[in-house]
């Protein structure tokens, strides 16, 4: 059977087949916001509990490096040639001991020389007072001038500034050749050598060697600016900060280091602030350059402000908030945290210790303004088993 289609009735058709979903839905929708209204007029029950403060001790953790307290580069003081070295590379050297010779043989001859200019003008010194001895008596005697008189005078005076400036250049002479012996400033593990014997070094040269002191050392980190205040308020100054350290494989040093510079200001760039540590190394167990796991404890312990985790929504990302109560309708409330402890977070804005936060039958609450009934713990998880 075949149905005959007039261009009216097409079109009727076709104007039903577009306005009938419009319509649809349309009355849909009204229907659905009824039934959302309805069902946002009717209170969800929840469980609210207040804002917590707990007392907890301080701590921080952070990343750092160890430090020598001393890192000397040797170098040459005086030019010459390189002849002997009496130490083997990774010794751990004294003070004072004697780690390059130079060839002295040039410096003793300028000890010779300023030696024996020494003894001349002392020669020189010696015959001229006794001149001048000899024309003072004279004069008295009017035996010679006046003039004779003040030449031995000029005479002694000079030969006494020659005196004193060839004594400054044999202590001079002195120096140099003590520095043909080229000892160690410092107690420490010494380096791989740089410049080896047989060449011609000066003071310009470079480091010779490096040498390294390893009791005690130092760890530098940096602190976030949250951590460092809150570690300043639960300490006196940083003084009594505990800080340990533990090593790439978990096991922490068996001593503990305390705070010997903080610096004056926050870097703008990384938000954190530097503070350096310092260890007694007798073991030589913190090598220099290798990093640790640095954690500061402090011995105070500070209020904070906590509720449950798992009342608030949202991530780190975008941030975290709760629902709290208000004349019966839900409220939401932004927040910040900055640490947890146990299951808990600390809040560190966005809340009050009156605020009624809701800690049970959050996923209830669709949109803010909705209507909230307030019923206790038992009640609510009687109403869950019931509905289960």
């Amino acid at each position: 059977m075949k149905i005959k289609l007039t261009r009216k009735k097409a079109a009727i058709f076709l104007l039903l087949v577009i306005i009938v979903p419009i319509i649809y839905n349309k009355v849909s929708g009204k229907i659905a916001a009824i039934i959302q209204m309805r069902m946002n007029s009717i209170p969800k029950e929840v469980v609210v509990d207040a804002p917590h403060t707990e007392k907890v001790f301080v701590n921080a953790e952070a990343t750092g490096r160890v430090e020598a307290k001393y890192s000397v580069d040797v170098v040459a003081r005086v030019p010459g040639f390189l002849i002997n070295k009496y130490f083997k590379e990774g010794d751990f050297v004294k003070k004072g001991e004697v780690l390059f010779q130079i060839d002295p043989r040039e410096y003793q001859l300028e000890v010779n020389n300023a030696r024996a200019n020494v003894n001349q003008y002392g020669a020189l010194l010696k015959n001229a007072q006794q001149e001048l001895n000899r024309a003072n008596a004279l004069i008295k005697e009017d035996l010679i001038s006046r003039s004779d008189v003040d030449q031995s005078l000029a005479t002694r005076n000079q030969n006494r500034a020659l005196l004193e400036a060839a004594k400054q250049q044999y202590e001079l002479a002195r120096v140099n050749l003590s520095y043909t012996n080229i000892k160690s400033p410092i107690d420490g593990r010494i380096g791989k050598v740089n410049i080896t014997e047989g060449n011609y070094v000066t003071a310009t040269s470079g480091s010779l060697v490096n040498i390294s002191s390893t009791n005690p050392v130092y760890v530098a980190f940096s602190l976030k600016g949250d951590d460092y205040v809150n570690l300043l308020r639960a300490s006196n100054q940083f003084k009594d900060v505990q800080v340990k350290v533990q090593f790439d494989g978990g096991r922490w040093y068996d001593k503990t280091g305390t705070i010997d510079f903080v610096d004056n200001k926050i870097d703008k760039d990384s938000g954190s602030i530097s503070l350096r540590a310092v260890f007694e190394n007798d073991r030589g167990w913190l090598v220099p350059g290798s990093y640790m796991k640095v954690k500061l404890i402090a011995p105070k312990t500070l209020e904070h402000m906590t509720i449950p985790q798992s009342c608030t929504k949202g991530d780190p990302m975008s941030g975290y908030y709760v629902w709290v109560v208000q004349d019966n309708k839900a409220v939401r409330k932004d927040i910040k945290v900055a640490d947890s402890i146990n299951t808990n977070w600390i809040v560190t804005d966005g809340l009050d210790l009156n605020d009624v936060v809701v800690v049970s039958g959050i996923q209830n609450i669709m949109t803010e303004g909705q209507k909230l009934k307030i019923i206790d713990k038992e009640e609510y998880e009687k109403t869950l088993s019931a509905g289960n």
